[in-house]
């Protein structure tokens, strides 16, 4: 065996692929039989490595579903951020990543809702549900905000690449432990991107009910008054190219 794996020893691996695209699935069962050549062991639980096929969004889910196990290593589409490889080159990057196995820790953020308890890759999102603003009172570094706005993004370094960088706000390094908290439209602008130290937690209260996103998933609808809290979850690792 360990002549296959080129004098590293098998590894236990996870894979999970988006079961609505069918590249996605045809390239799960091509990676599933390259893994077992090479000595590897395709496994459902015990895993030290889960492989994502099908973007970033399927990591996103499988990361809301809780099925992620140890390192995750991504293949997308050549528009991925996330993923590690892409459709068209992982042949030649597969094995090499998982014989380095060299991970690197990316901060995730949790979020309480009323007694449900959630976790993000990317961002928590609250978005007015129809066209009209929300009235948003945002308590961060010991400060109240009131102000008027589409929504808010609450984001980790990760996630400030994605939404939150479209939105206005700064890209972060990706090892940065950083919260960026970014306003959607605010009104006159009254509040701008801000950049919290990790340790920092965000509350948001709404004036009427607003939806409850969490790494663009929809989760459900909070009410007027109801308190979402923000702050810095675990992390979790990624495995390292180069």
């Amino acid at each position: 065996m360990r002549s296959k794996t080129n004098g590293t020893e098998p590894r236990a691996i996870k894979l999970i692929a988006n079961p609505l695209k069918h590249w996605a699935k045809e390239t799960s069962r091509q990676v599933k039989g390259h893994l077992r050549a090479a000595g590897h062991r395709v496994v459902r639980r015990g895993a030290s490595i889960t492989i994502c096929i099908g973007g970033d969004g399927t990591i996103l889910y499988a990361n809301h579903r809780n099925r992620i196990q140890g390192a995750v290593l991504g293949i997308g589409s050549e528009c991925s951020f996330i993923c590690q490889l892409t459709r068209k080159n992982w042949k030649k990057g597969l094995l090499p990543l998982i014989r380095k196995a060299r991970a690197e820790s990316r901060q995730m953020l949790e979020a309480r809702c009323g007694r449900a308890h959630y976790r993000a890759i990317n961002d928590f999102v609250v978005h007015a549900n129809d066209y009209r603003v929300i009235e948003l009172d945002v308590r961060m570094a010991r400060k109240n905000h009131r102000f008027e706005a589409d929504g808010i993004i609450v984001s980790t370094a990760t996630g400030s690449h994605a939404y939150a960088y479209s939105a206005g706000g700064r890209r972060l390094p990706l090892a940065s432990r950083s919260i960026a908290v970014v306003p959607i439209c605010p009104y006159k602008r009254l509040l701008g991107p801000s950049v919290l130290r990790n340790r920092a937690a965000i509350e948001i209260r709404v004036n009427r009910e607003s939806g409850f996103i969490v790494d663009g998933i929809f989760i459900r609808n909070i009410r007027a008054g109801e308190k979402v809290v923000v702050r810095a979850g675990k992390t979790i690792r990624f495995l390292r190219k180069g």
